[in-house]
């Protein structure tokens, strides 16, 4: 077979959770916005950046405390990666030199998916005088909010939100990308795609939006019409009926879908027979699912991203780390969980090395909320006081709206360009795309 439908098997959908921008989920719950005067600006450095050399400075500042939470031991998708990536960053950076003499002192909490849990967390992290709590992911971060807005304790450097809240909190600084879904239909389209079907989770006004973005990005990128949506009903167990329909009459297929279905909805989809090119979320179409299918079943998937691959020479610290730490070998660090966590870290660094005292949560906050960080790949660079207004009032904390690609090779996922970042506003909206933002066709 010969151009897109050379792609072996790949689709998607989500049951309830997915660790991707899930901006989608609640964007009709509303919060309270502000902002700062001071501005910040973040750069990566050798603090936590690209710098792997040694420091003997003893470490005389007071602790730095935050905290990092995730859900792990519960019945939903485990993402002990998070947690474990946050104490990775702990070791490595109190090896070379802390954060402005400080050690950093990381508590992790597992907030096991119970919003009651999620809202002790953050008591306990107020409590134990976190400067923030960092590079978390949970479904509950509504829970959250309260008890640290009311401390004014930055919510920093999330990958994704799952809440609206935490899509207009002023205390939440979201670092992934809100662009993802843009982004995977522009690179579609830019493939030569002619019959696209959009793949999602069934859950109802959330799906309604999902579609009009990918609609927006087909108008954006000059493509063709959508050719169908399949809906996923939450409780599916068996997808072969959502693959018969998405494999009908297309060559391309876009999906939302969770990690944890992944491995049915292929298993389906490779016993259809089905030869659409594939085009999934970073964090849920990921390596431990490719690992699990022979080579032909997601062969040229393309995979949309926040964060560049692990592979990447940006991301050496985070692979020594791994490496010297003894990093449980089952977790995937090549993941929003594992990525992202090390860029919140590291952005986290860059902006308490600016302040007087580092140790204040309120002055660490005052300065996230107007920090421009750029950690030279690791995710583009983002302004957090540039809130975003495209799609109404809803999703002002999606300061980031671009997306990266790796391409699936012989079983393995392939930085695409050397990882560079495409800026997909106006894609979102709907509105023209400058050529620069076009990513170009091919593997």
């Amino acid at each position: 077979m010969s151009g897109s439908n050379r792609y072996a098997r790949r689709l998607k959908l989500g049951r309830g959770s997915t660790l991707i921008a899930l901006s989608a989920v609640a964007v009709l719950v509303l919060a309270a916005c502000g902002g700062s005067s001071k501005n910040t600006n973040a750069d990566a450095g050798s603090t936590g950046g690209g710098g792997s050399s040694t420091s003997s400075t003893p470490l005389t500042g007071a602790p730095i405390k935050t905290m990092t939470l995730a859900a792990v031991n519960y019945n939903g998708p485990n993402y002990a990666n998070i947690l474990t990536t946050a104490k990775l960053y702990e070791k490595w950076i109190n090896a070379h030199g802390g954060i402005k003499g400080h050690p950093l002192e990381v508590t992790v909490c597992d907030e096991q998916g119970d919003p009651n849990k999620t809202a002790k967390c953050g008591r306990d992290a107020v409590a134990n005088k976190a400067v923030a709590v960092i590079g978390s992911y949970t479904l509950n971060g509504d829970s959250i909010l309260p008890e640290l807005a009311a401390a004014k304790t930055s919510w920093f450097g999330i990958c994704c939100a799952a809440t609206g809240g935490e899509l207009q909190n002023p205390i939440v600084q979201q670092l992934g990308s809100g662009g993802s879904y843009a982004g995977l239909t522009v690179k579609a389209v830019a493939d030569g795609c002619k019959n696209i079907d959009l793949v999602l989770a069934d859950t109802g006004a959330s799906a309604d939006l999902l579609t009009t973005i990918v609609k927006n990005a087909l108008k954006s990128a000059n493509g063709p019409e959508l050719h169908a949506r399949v809906l996923i009903p939450l409780t599916a167990q068996d997808y072969s009926a959502q693959v018969a329909q998405a494999t009908d009459g297309t060559d391309c297929i876009l999906g939302v879908i969770a990690e944890s279905a992944w491995a049915p909805f292929l298993t389906a989809y490779a016993s259809s027979g089905g030869t659409q090119r594939l085009y999934g979320p970073q964090g849920n179409l990921d390596q431990k699912i490719i690992s699990k299918f022979p080579k032909d079943v997601t062969e040229g998937a393309v995979v949309v991203g926040s964060y560049s691959d692990l592979t990447l020479p940006v991301w050496a610290d985070y692979n020594a780390a791994i490496k010297q730490y003894d990093a449980p070998k089952d977790q995937d660090y090549n993941s929003l969980g594992g990525l992202g966590t090390w860029a919140a870290y590291v952005a986290f660094n860059n902006i308490a090395s600016t302040l007087t005292d580092p140790t204040d949560p309120a002055a660490f906050l005052a300065a996230a909320q107007v920090a421009k960080v750029d950690l030279k790949g690791m995710v583009a660079p983002v302004d957090f006081a540039a809130k975003f207004t495209g799609l109404g009032s809803t999703f002002l904390n999606d300061v980031n709206r671009t997306g990266t690609f790796d391409i699936v090779k012989d079983g393995k996922l392939v930085p695409f360009k050397d990882g560079a970042f495409y800026d997909f506003t106006n894609a979102m909206v709907g509105k023209p795309l400058a050529p620069e933002n076009l990513p170009p066709a091919g593997q």
